[in-house]
């Protein structure tokens, strides 16, 4: 829901009167009678503590004054988390358990609350619905840890850059939603409406935030790397220089030939890293060289997260290759200590933040995705090792016909030979 809602909302000029008015109409809309209302995870007593709950996020709405100024941790409470499952759950029910239905709801709200940006939404319908759905329920799994939920809100954030976020379409998108509940669920327990105010203003301000300070971090980190790189790529041209002087003058001074190496060695990335690792006394390890290979696309991709989690995942598999116990602290240091020595002149405290961040993202996602691999790989060894050799075969020559049955674009895309594209589903293997 985040990923697109949002969008469609943050584009229009903050009113304050109508946020009063759209609050004043939420209070409204809660039901005074909720006994009959089946709520099996939420007992009584916690009932009647919402209520007092609720006075709480009253103090801690989106609509107070620093929307926007901070992203700290949100704690809900464990009556706001169960309010929270609870209604969504049975607007789940209410629509017949299915998840394309909410989705579609949750959809269709929006697009009638904000008609302007209909025609923003490129993507299928369906499609939209089911990561509505999908982003609603990993909030609520999220919700009882706070580290966990500011990280996944600064996640869903990323894919809204470059959008103008403002509180009132973040009102908007808490007005639509609740009445959506409203009309699907009209018997909730008190405190459920504060509690979804609470937890998408929450989410709306930290986009807000995103957008206005994370952005410059992009923008350092792009200029950097471009330095970063543009020395690399005189180091590759003095190499190659020196490779045809050496040609030409044969079996020149040994000592000649190791100072020109020298005066190249420290332009790279890599090569300077490997530097700051002799500094520290420590060696480069298996995993570290890796990760320098690749660290110019995650550097790349660090604006989007979702290329971002799928290049972690596919180097994961790698880095348990390489080593078995990774201490990815150990690499900040190196990372830093480098940079400095290739940007003297631009770095500051705003690039070593930049730079601080864009680590701490990436490991992060390295750290869950190497947990993901040691987890599934003992299983997946066992299956391919309990196949026989029909069925294998039977999988190198199917894989591609079925691929190509399902996408028939993709044959375009695909110019090798067939014995070509056995051998790459034999390196699957």
């Amino acid at each position: 829901w985040l990923k697109f809602s949002t969008a469609s909302i943050f584009a229009q000029d903050r009113m304050a009167n109508d946020v009063a008015m759209e609050q004043r109409e939420l209070a409204e809309m809660q039901p005074e009678n909720v006994e009959e209302v089946e709520t099996e995870s939420v007992p009584e007593s916690d009932i009647k503590n919402a209520t007092n709950a609720s006075e709480v996020v009253d103090n801690q709405s989106v609509t107070t004054s620093n929307f926007g100024e901070t992203m700290n941790v949100l704690a809900l409470s464990p009556v706001e988390v169960t309010l929270l499952r609870k209604s969504f759950d049975l607007l789940l029910a209410s629509l017949g358990n299915d998840r394309e239905a909410v989705g579609d709801a949750i959809y269709g709200s929006k697009i009638g609350a904000l008609v302007a940006i209909k025609d923003k939404f490129s993507t299928p319908r369906a499609v939209v619905s089911l990561r509505f759905f999908n982003c609603f329920r990993l909030l609520l799994e999220k919700a009882e840890d706070p580290d966990e939920l500011k990280i996944y809100v600064e996640t869903l954030a990323f894919k809204h850059l470059g959008v103008e976020i403002i509180e009132r379409r973040v009102d908007a998108v808490i007005s639509a939603f609740t009445e959506l509940l409203t009309q699907n669920v009209p018997q909730l327990p008190p405190g459920t409406y504060q509690a979804w105010q609470k937890l998408l203003g929450y989410a709306g301000s930290c986009y807000r935030f995103v957008g206005d300070t994370y952005g410059e971090r992009l923008q350092i980190i792009k200029e950097d790397w471009s330095v970063v790189q543009a020395a690399s790529g005189k180091e590759k041209d003095s190499e190659s220089e020196e490779e045809r002087e050496d040609g030409e003058d044969g079996d020149g001074d040994d000592e000649k030939d190791e100072t020109k190496k020298g005066s190249t060695e420290t332009f790279s990335f890599g090569r300077m890293c490997a530097f700051s690792n002799e500094v520290m006394g420590q060696k480069t390890e298996g995993w570290m060289v890796e990760l320098l290979s690749v660290f110019h696309i995650l550097v790349d991709m660090i604006s989007s997260p979702v290329h971002l989690q799928e290049e972690c995942d596919l180097l994961a598999i790698n880095l348990i290759v390489k080593s078995q116990n990774i201490d990815f602290e150990k690499f900040k240091p190196v990372m830093l200590a480098a940079l400095r020595s290739l940007l003297p002149k631009q770095w500051s405290t705003k690039h070593e933040t930049a730079w601080e961040w864009l680590w701490l993202t990436v490991a992060r996602n390295l750290n869950e995705s190497t947990m993901k691999v040691r987890a599934f790989k003992p299983y997946n060894a066992k299956l391919f090792s309990s196949l026989s050799e029909d069925q294998l075969n039977r999988f190198r020559v199917n894989i591609f016909t079925d691929f190509f049955a399902r996408s028939a674009a993709s044959q375009d895309l695909f110019k090798q030979s067939q014995s070509r594209l056995r051998y790459i589903a034999d390196r699957v293997l």
